[in-house]
């Protein structure tokens, strides 16, 4: 399943998902180094950003999420329903429970 996580916030998008970021870096005994998320401004126009993935050690980097401004919230789209908890916690943790919503959509069959 896929995910959009809505943070009604003045922040900026760049802040929401650095946010989610920060709670994500994991140092462990893993043959490729440190795991981390990282922000990247998107290719293209519309002023959006993109979380991927990484390892310290290689250069490819998987997209984790998309985030946006949309009117007076922040969203974080595409979200694979694995990912849920690392988004959930750092973003009630900031924002609070009343200002996070998500919608879970189900894939074509």
């Amino acid at each position: 399943m896929t995910m959009w996580f809505y943070v009604k916030t003045t922040d900026t998008p760049k802040t929401v998902g650095e946010t989610v970021c920060a709670f994500n870096v994991f140092e462990d005994p893993h043959p490729k180094g440190k795991y981390s998320w990282i922000m990247e401004p998107a290719k293209g126009e519309g002023g959006y950003w993109q979380i991927k993935s990484k390892y310290e050690d290689l250069k490819d980097l998987t997209n984790v999420a998309l985030v946006y401004r949309t009117g007076d919230t922040v969203v974080l789209s595409e979200v694979n329903d694995d990912f849920v908890p690392n988004f959930l916690d750092p973003l009630l943790e900031k924002y609070g429970f009343d200002k996070v919503k998500w919608i879970v959509a189900s894939p074509k069959r």
